[in-house]
């Protein structure tokens, strides 16, 4: 592995991915040394998004974030569908035109990334400012015989024309049942063969071109987005796992079709689905969730540690219980960093050599932490790997903090600014969370308790609520009026609520 210094100094560290295409985790070797051409796909706009499409947009974001932090020069391309069946059926019940509709929701989306803490791209496309570039990439795949034109103007391309069809998704075509999975008309030379360019139907967006007025197919998009701001071939290639077929598998094929180059696409990464109360997320199971529902109630921070916190390939289950754990990580974490901050604001004491010792080790131990997730990163973007060494290091500062030789040393100023700088920068720069102010954050993820079901389904009482039932059970307990006291003590509980008496007063937090 690379050392710290070695990416300062301008020499990129390895970084391993899984490849979608070979399952394996492979070294990113890319075309242009210390340079990486990246494409992700965006969403479709034709309402809001949903918490699935800001997972998707979220990994994209992590892995610009990483790829840069790890001394890369990153041109990143992340797009928009703005012509679409779904955008023309939706814009007619809205009784605007699709492309005011595209432009409506685009500008949402862009709210939604906001909120989530999504950094800007090199470049944002639109399906509908490419629509030359879709064209000349047409014309390339026709005159390579990759591709027809039927009698009534839609060109198809071929699948049999191209032998290596499938080997993204290791499908075979003859395992699709006719009229299930693919669409078949008598102008199509196999059932399989997908639409490069739409004929014009009328009330419908549509474009002049050689074959006639009409629109592009769903595939042929990206590929001509990507061409043009990333060239012929690309090193890493991001999307939904529900993306790898038919889209990507497509976008393979007209591709290397129309270039003659191959690979198209070096590295495939994919993240996994969401669940919802471990059902699949799915309008007609009636649970599906908008990100700018989810982002309203509980914010880009809480969005951003549930979504990123397990590995992009694997399966979240989303749902109260998930908010639960991340609310109680990001306490768990931001509770350190408010001690940390606090240790910064005291008046450094006379040094002590073994407090000193205690916490020149501590500072140690964040330099260790601090390649600890530069090294789970660069290994797929291990994410669950990085924030265990984070919650380590968080152990071994309140340890530190808590021995009785633990004073505010010129040592421990030092280690609590080291702390700070691996929350906020190591692991903040990436996840893009640790960074609030601590006590606005602990408050927030309060407010965000309170509105979460406590046990047997009871609602989570305010703070306000809490604190009258505080001051309630103090009075009891002075008129030793226990059984009331007791009783207070037991409703809080079972509404989510636990409260610790100690000679300083009684403190409460939500379970």
């Amino acid at each position: 592995m690379r050392a710290v210094s070695e990416i300062m100094h301008g020499k990129p560290r390895e970084i391993f991915l899984t490849n979608t295409q070979t399952g394996r985790r492979e070294r990113l070797e890319t075309l242009e040394p210390g340079k990486i051409r990246f494409y992700s796909c965006g969403p479709t706009v034709y309402g809001f998004i949903h918490v699935g499409n800001l997972r998707a947009a979220l990994v994209s974001d992590l892995f610009y974030r990483w790829f840069k932090r790890a001394g890369y020069a990153v041109n990143f391309v992340r797009n928009y569908t703005d012509v679409d069946d779904k955008i023309i059926k939706r814009a007619a019940e809205e009784g605007i035109s699709p492309e005011e509709l595209a432009r409506k929701y685009i500008r949402e989306v862009e709210k939604d990334y906001a909120v989530a803490g999504l950094e800007e791209p090199t470049h944002k496309t639109r399906v509908t400012d490419h629509i030359p570039e879709i064209i000349a990439l047409i014309g390339k795949i026709l005159a390579n015989g990759k591709g027809y034109v039927t009698p009534s103007g839609e060109v198809l391309f071929s699948i049999e024309a191209f032998p290596e069809y499938g080997k993204l998704s290791h499908r075979n075509l003859e395992d699709n049942e006719a009229g299930a999975r693919v669409e078949v008309r008598d102008e199509k030379r196999s059932p399989h063969d997908f639409s490069l360019w739409k004929p014009a139907k009328p009330g419908e967006p549509s474009w002049d071109s050689p074959w006639g007025k009409g629109r592009p197919g769903w595939h042929i998009e990206c590929s001509a987005m990507a061409s043009k701001w990333l060239g012929q071939q690309m090193d890493v290639h991001h999307g939904g796992e529900d993306l790898v077929f038919p889209h990507h598998e497509n976008e393979i094929a007209q591709s290397e079709a129309a270039s003659g180059q191959a690979p198209y696409v070096r590295v495939w990464v994919h993240n996994a689905f969401l669940n919802i109360n471990q059902e699949k997320m799915s309008k007609s199971l009636g649970n599906f969730i908008t990100a700018r529902d989810f982002l309203t109630r509980f914010g880009g921070e809480v969005a951003r540690y549930l979504l990123l916190s397990a590995h992009y390939r694997s399966l979240i289950d989303f749902g109260d219980e998930a908010v639960e754990n991340a609310l109680t990580s990001l306490e768990r974490l931001y509770e350190a960093k408010q001690k940390a901050v606090q240790l910064q604001g005291l008046r450094a004491a006379v040094p002590d050599l073994r407090a000193e010792a205690a916490w020149g080790q501590f500072a140690a131990q964040c330099q260790d932490a601090r390649r600890a997730i530069d090294d789970a990163f660069a290994q797929d973007l291990n994410v669950p790997g990085a924030l265990g060494a984070v919650f380590t290091l968080i152990r071994d500062f309140n340890r530190t903090l808590g021995e009785p030789l633990a004073q505010a040393t010129p040592s421990a100023i030092l280690g609590a600014g080291e702390f700070i700088r691996v929350l906020e920068d190591s692991l903040g720069g990436l996840l893009g969370i640790g960074r609030s102010e601590p006590g606005q954050a602990l408050e927030r993820f309060r407010e965000i308790r309170a509105q979460l079901p406590g046990k047997g389904g009871l609602a989570k009482p305010t703070a306000d609520e809490i604190a009258e039932q505080i001051r309630l059970r103090a009075e009891a307990r002075a008129a030793r009026d226990f059984a009331e006291a007791d009783r207070i003590r037991k409703d809080l509980d079972a509404r989510g609520v636990v409260i610790k008496d100690s000679p300083a007063g009684t403190t409460w937090q939500y379970k």
